[in-house]
């Protein structure tokens, strides 16, 4: 088990990104919307296994460039870094 990241997280898994660091980009700016474990909320839909239907690099498009309602967070509140972070984070859901 890796220390501070899902039990589930592996390089292979999380493409080399910072797990930690993208859960908190997670809770800071997702949990409102897809719920605080990622099985969804009041707007967003459920994230759990969302690596059995979506490539890492879907994952991250979608974030740098949602579709609505959605808001667009990149590139003025989230960085390159922290759309790769939470999108490798949103893989070990």
């Amino acid at each position: 088990m890796h220390r501070g990241s899902p039990a589930r997280a592996t390089p292979d898994v999380t493409h080399g990104t910072d797990v930690r660091h993208g859960k908190a980009v997670y809770e800071a700016q997702c949990l409102a919307c897809h719920g605080a474990d990622g099985s969804g909320g009041p707007v967003g839909p459920s994230l759990r296994n969302e690596h059995a239907h979506r490539s890492f690099e879907s994952v991250r498009s979608l974030v740098s460039d949602p579709q609505p309602p959605m808001p667009k967070l990149f590139p003025s509140r989230l960085t390159e870094q922290d759309v790769r972070d939470v999108s490798g984070y949103v893989e070990t859901l």
